[in-house]
């Protein structure tokens, strides 16, 4: 057979799965019935027959994946089998596109059954295994089961007919997905099977994440473990004890391993039947309460447990399992761009396209540089006496060189040149107050004279007097010149130039260490600024009574700040507000970027020679800065309320009380309400700013602005969830980190191994209870191995991490 289609063909039938009729070795990915199943299309091929004919194959439902090749390696040149990686990586990636493809649209019609299906009271199933229902609906005569991951998204759904019988939701996500029942306190059960849990949960009242098969135990425990690091995992194995390999028991004592857990396993009498493995037979079979004697007996399958490999040796052999990471990293979702205005969307895109930084930064600059234009004009009404100001607060998280100064190069145009358009403008009045001013001081210091001279003589001074305080009555008030922009200054002199010079104001810069970190937010002064800080956010009133110099009080100002950190900076904040950076709310009034750095691969472009939708983009905000900024006598503005309409404000109320759900003990915002209770307010204020630079001021804000507001502020609360999660871990994980680093750099130079009583008389961890609480972290997510060579005791790095940061 030398046709290479039909050499791919006898490949695909070679593994079990029906081929398709023709095969289109076209590089592109195709699906195909892999079984004789009606209105399968699970499986998949993509092949190429251009230079050496390679290909891949596989099914979704089987799990299987196969690379064929009409060579071996050995009998390429090192030219083909350089491209033959190429096409392999290729495949691969659009095979993983693809099926991130099918997930997603699997994931979809789940939620849409979900949504239509109706909370389960009865069903066969739950009467035949003596369970209640916790959290499951009917679709007609099947009872759904859901299947979400940590972040609470339903991916799919398990399907059970009323004789048990089982499948899940075509082409849906599983690996790491479960069913809660229960809120996880203290305990939480992971097992294989609903009515397992079920059972479970009934006999203990612990929280249970079903996993639904064996093979996923690990990765559900895993996410549970980075998501609760506090909490015992318990691991209810199955004992299919008449199964060659017992696969219950084996997967789970590795899923317990794996998150330094423990494991149950059902005891059962000695008359056990055949077919009894679960903790639901067990259930069935002597009573809830032998269920709960089996959990309370789960024994620890920690690192503890196995300490270290005697006299070197390696029980699993030289090979590491890949190393996991040690905290809950929540996935980094792509910026909702598409929520953008549509000219606002186009001028990100275009400024991104040359500038190549993260799109979430030079969107935030976009959002930034509109909130400074738009803030002194409007506040947004989001109900009867709930109202407040349109400006944000944007923190973008990223080293020094990420180009923030220059995205705010990009959008800042108009706003610079509205204010020297204004400070030129005002050139006269500034001048004819300053010869005002001398006039003054030269007719203050004679009056101030002659009463020195009357006192010196003993003559009366009390009409000269009266014509001092006359006089500085009559002190020439400053003209009001416009200055929005500031990149370096105390809250103190802020509250100032708000008070007395122009009462809306932005603070960005690329250093936002100079405002994080200056003199004025720490120590005694700390808790004062950040809480005149929060008062500008929420549009209150500031003021300032100092003894050595003129007190001021700045009402109805207006505040934009944009600053981008450096994670280091922002950690050595934390540390030195010592908790006030939180405890105030400070940061919670944020809107949080953490974006994937794109240093490295920012290859050089030309500029091009016009930039029209950045043009349009600054035309908006021309015309936004063209309307008088409302301001009464007394310099404090006046800004006029846009209000929701109906629609808008039924969205606003669903996406609050969404956020509010969640903020329950064990919700998904539990660990981050102070920036999860501001998010309905910042989606507000990024509705009204959307409909300014859409529509101006007039009218109220449409559901369509609403909507956009609520996902661009869903994503930057999902952002804070993501960054402060990684902040506030429990002491041994962060102790795992700090070693895990310092072991890494200085194993390098060790060959990987590390003698343990070096590990505490040389690292950042000293006390040897954390830093034993620190290793069994490490070793349970494969960071380290420990072992012995006689009365030494060692640590084993991971190659992986010394390889990923070797210079």
């Amino acid at each position: 057979m030398t046709d290479p289609n039909e050499q791919f063909r006898a490949a695909i039938l070679a593994a079990g799965l029906t081929p398709p009729d023709e095969i289109h070795a076209d590089g592109k990915l195709h699906r195909f019935p892999s079984s004789e199943r009606r209105g399968d299309d699970s499986g998949w091929y993509v092949v190429h027959t251009d230079g050496v004919p390679a290909g891949a194959f596989g099914c979704w439902r089987e799990g299987l994946t196969q690379h064929w090749c009409s060579k071996t390696p050995e009998a390429m040149t090192p030219v083909e089998r350089e491209a033959h990686r190429q096409k392999v990586e290729a495949m691969r990636q659009q095979r993983e596109a693809d099926k991130t493809q099918c997930q997603q649209q699997a994931g979809q019609f789940a939620l849409q059954r979900w949504q239509a299906a109706t909370p389960a009271t009865e069903h066969p199933y739950l009467t035949a295994k003596g369970v209640q229902d916790h959290g499951v609906k009917l679709e007609g005569e099947a009872l759904l089961i859901s299947m979400r991951d940590t972040a609470g998204t339903l991916h799919s759904l398990q399907v059970i007919d009323p004789e048990g019988g089982k499948r899940f939701q075509p082409g849906g996500r599983i690996k790491g997905c479960y069913h809660a029942i229960g809120k996880p306190e203290g305990v939480l059960i992971v097992c294989e099977g609903y009515a397992t849990g079920a059972s479970i949960h009934e006999a203990t009242g612990y929280a249970v994440a079903v996993a639904f098969n064996a093979g996923n135990l690990e990765s559900v425990a895993l996410a549970l473990h980075q998501k609760y690091p506090a909490l015992r995992l318990i691991l209810a194995a199955d004992d299919d004890w008449k199964t060659p390999g017992n696969p219950g028991m084996t997967k789970a004592t590795q899923a317990a391993r794996a998150v330094g857990g423990w494991v149950a396993v059902p005891t059962f009498p000695a008359d056990r039947p055949v077919k009894a493995t679960d903790f639901n037979d067990l259930h069935q079979l002597a009573g809830l309460d032998a269920v709960r004697a089996c959990i309370d007996g789960a024994q620890p399958e920690t690192a503890e447990t196995f300490p270290a490999f005697p006299d070197g040796v390696d029980p699993v052999g030289d090979q590491w399992p890949e190393p996991l990471p040690l905290i809950d990293s929540i996935t980094s979702e792509p910026y909702p761009l598409d929520a953008l205005p549509t000219a606002m969307r186009e001028a990100v895109l275009e400024v991104q396209g040359f500038a190549q930084a993260p799109m979430a930064m030079v969107a935030t600059s976009a959002l930034s540089a509109l909130s400074m234009a738009a803030q002194a004009l409007h506040d947004v009404k989001r109900a009867e006496k709930l109202t407040g100001p349109i400006g944000l607060f944007t923190l973008v998280l990223a080293d020094s060189g990420e180009r923030k100064t220059t995205c705010d190069d990009f959008f800042m145009p108009a706003i610079r040149q509205w204010q020297r358009g204004q400070e030129e403008a005002m050139r006269p009045q500034v001048e004819s107050h300053e010869a005002a001013m001398d006039a003054w001081n030269a007719e203050r210091e004679g009056v101030v004279a002659k009463i020195k001279e009357l006192s010196k003589n003993g003559k009366p001074t009390d009409a000269l007097k009266r014509d001092l305080v006359d006089l500085q009555a009559e002190k020439p008030e400053p003209p009001r010149v416009p200055r929005l922009i500031y990149s370096d200054i105390t809250p103190e002199e802020l509250g100032y130039q708000l008070a007395k010079r122009w009462p809306s104001a932005a603070i960005t810069t690329s250093e936002g260490g100079t405002v994080l970190g200056g003199h004025s937010m720490t120590g005694d002064s700390a808790m004062r600024n950040m809480a005149r800080l929060n008062d500008l956010w929420s549009g209150q009133e500031i003021s300032s009574d100092r003894r050595t110099s003129e007190s001021w009080v700045a009402r109805g100002a207006r505040l934009t700040v944009g600053l981008q950190v450096q994670e280091s900076t922002l950690r050595s904040f934390f540390d030195k507000s010592a908790g006030l950076a939180r405890g105030t709310g400070f940061l919670a009034r944020f809107l949080v970027a953490w974006p994937q750095s794109t240093q490295g691969k920012r290859l050089f472009k030309d500029a091009p020679d016009q930039w029209p939708k950045l043009a349009a983009y600054h035309q908006r905000i021309e015309r936004i800065l063209s309307v008088p900024t409302p301001m009464d006598d007394g310099g404090a503005l006046t800004p006029s309320l846009i209000p929701l309409s109906a629609e808008a404000k039924a969205m606003w109320v669903v996406y609050h009380d969404e956020v509010e759900i969640q903020l329950a003990a064990g919700g998904d915002y539990a660990d981050v309400r102070d920036v999860a209770s501001k998010s309905a307010d910042n989606a507000a204020r990024l509705a009204a700013l959307f409909h300014i630079f859409e529509y101006g001021g007039g009218g109220a804000i449409g559901l369509e602005a609403m909507e956009a507001g609520c996902m661009v502020a869903a994503w930057h609360l999902q952002e804070s969830r993501r960054f402060f999660g990684e902040i506030a871990v429990p002491v041994e994980m962060a102790d795992a980190m700090r070693m895990i680093r310092w072991a890494v750099e200085v194993g390098r130079t060790q060959g990987g191994t590390l003698a343990t009583r070096d590990l505490q008389r040389l690292g950042p961890v000293r006390s040897k209870d954390r830093l034993d609480a620190a290793l069994r972290e490490l070793q349970a997510h494969h960071h380290i191995r420990q072992r012995t060579e006689g009365k030494r005791k060692l640590v084993e790095i991971n190659p992986a991490l010394l390889e990923a940061t070797a210079p």
